[in-house]
């Protein structure tokens, strides 16, 4: 699981300043608790498939997986 973290911060870190471009729509509580799942190693693979493109298209989500994934380091 690490290493997935790994890939998706080599990820994050190559969009740099392009990110802000990205939609920036309110995240629902749902999506909320499948990015700290996400963040906590606990969401099956299936869930996290599908939450992958949503986290890339919204930068709000971005931040919130950085900040989840920056509070446990």
């Amino acid at each position: 699981m690490n290493d997935e973290f790994s890939i998706i911060a080599q990820f994050l870190e190559s969009l740099g300043p392009e990110v802000s471009g990205h939609s920036a729509t309110p995240l629902t509580e749902e999506q909320v608790d499948l990015i700290k799942q996400f963040a906590d190693g606990k969401l099956e693979d299936s869930k996290r498939d599908e939450l992958l493109p949503e986290l890339l298209g919204n930068e709000k989500a971005l931040h919130e997986l950085v900040s989840l994934l920056q509070a446990k380091s």
